[in-house]
């Protein structure tokens, strides 16, 4: 269980480099900005699951199927934003 606040670029830094390994990317971290699209990058149904896997671990935090939705990785800001609530939510 979390006690610390994340912070919004604490979490942002963290799921740039799970997106990096999860989808085997070798682009520097800057790359990856609030907006951008996640499907760009070559996210897929297949390798969602292993992004979320990767999000509960880093994060400590339990995603329901009724937490996921269509806009959820259309940007990377929304992820954030996501997990930013997640982990309040678990505190």
């Amino acid at each position: 269980m979390l006690t610390t606040a994340l912070t919004q670029q604490d979490i942002a830094d963290q799921l740039r480099d799970a997106v990096l390994t999860v989808l085997q990317l070798d682009l520097p971290k800057d790359a990856i900005t609030l907006e951008t699209n996640l499907h760009d990058l070559g996210l897929e149904s297949m390798n969602v699951v292993e992004l979320l896997a990767e999000m509960e671990a880093r994060f400590d935090i339990t995603i329901d199927v009724e937490d996921l939705s269509a806009t959820l990785f259309s940007r990377f800001g929304n992820l954030v934003d996501f997990v930013q609530r997640k982990s309040d939510e678990a505190r």
